[in-house]
């Protein structure tokens, strides 16, 4: 059993603590927060027979916990990384990982030292479907890709964290990386940004990006949309030679259509798992590297999330 402690007991934390009630495999035993009386009332909501722990410190320390999540604001994950990695804690980091590859690289070489597994909590990485959608491009079901487009917009332009550029806020850092994602996983690794449009607030804050990525030797195109002012349908496609993907919700993959070049659908599987279920894979992921040993999870190795966090810098200075 992976006893989990939670750094930082936010909106996304709850949804997590939830989404692992009654799990066989891991358990929430610990929850921090800077305020004690925030942690007990987190825990109380969500994972009552969790330990609550006086400050983040004491939870990295506990020998109680075998994986501490790491929910804090985006600024934040590499100062509670480098504190649970020096305790000689696994860890699992919320996305956006770091706020630039500088620590990113920092994290990887703590850990690496310390030989303590780390992982980017990239949710749709260690999805079914995702896998499915990986295996139909590797068996060539729709030929060579040839051009990639996913979109993922919510209306969550009045969440505060949002709005704040100490808090590293923006539609890119809180939605972005999940489109970069999707054109790693299927565009490849070897592919650069080309163009980049951003709205931005007074604050610097990006209110919705628009960016064009394309392989190294130009065969693969891909264009890729976030926003944090409107609900956009977060649908994602790929384009082969001998036909297309369609993906509903690249956020939680809820369905997947493999289709032929005339649009003749050839095979379809709907996610049917509630929601909040997606994000027990990460868990049980990490939980099972742990138990082999490993000290990255194979769904999100250490050489993607560097990638990410390259392609998040050259975005970030291109807006």
């Amino acid at each position: 059993m992976l006893r989990v402690g939670i750094l930082g007991c936010g909106n996304i934390a709850a949804k997590v603590a939830d989404s692992l009630k009654g799990n066989k495999k891991v358990v929430i035993a610990g929850v921090a927060s800077r305020e004690r009386n925030k942690a007990k009332k987190f825990a109380a909501n969500h994972c009552p027979d969790a330990k609550v722990f006086s400050g983040y410190e004491k939870l990295a320390a506990s020998d109680e916990i075998n994986l501490v999540y790491i929910a804090t604001p985006n600024t934040y994950h590499y100062e509670h990384a480098i504190l649970c990695i020096k305790e000689y804690k696994n860890v699992l980091i919320e996305k956006p990982f770091a706020m630039s590859k500088a620590e990113v690289d920092s994290i990887f070489f703590e850990a690496k030292n310390r030989n303590v597994f780390v992982a980017e909590a990239m949710w749709t990485s260690y999805l079914p479907l995702h896998k499915t959608v990986l295996d139909w491009i590797a068996k060539g079901r729709i030929g060579a890709v040839k051009y990639v487009t996913a979109n993922l917009g919510y209306d969550i332009a009045n969440v505060p964290r949002l709005n704040s550029p100490v808090l590293g806020g923006g539609s890119y850092l809180d939605l972005g990386v999940y489109t970069t994602n999707f054109a790693l996983s299927f565009m490849g690794d070897d592919i650069k940004v080309s163009r980049v449009f951003a709205r931005r607030l007074s604050s610097g804050i990006d209110r919705d990006t628009t960016y064009s990525m394309e392989s190294e030797d130009g065969s693969i195109l891909g264009n890729f949309y976030v926003t944090m002012c409107a609900d956009t349908d977060k649908d994602g496609v790929i384009v082969g030679e001998r036909g297309k993907i369609k993906l509903s919700n690249i956020n939680n993959y809820r369905k997947v259509e493999l289709l032929s070049s005339e649009d003749t659908l050839l095979e379809e599987i709907v996610n049917k798992d509630a929601y909040i279920h997606g994000y027990v894979y990460e868990f049980e992921s990490c939980a099972q590297a742990i138990s082999k040993g490993l000290i990255q999870a194979p769904d999100m190795p250490w050489a993607r999330t560097i990638r990410i966090a390259q392609i998040n810098d050259t975005i970030r200075s291109m807006m």
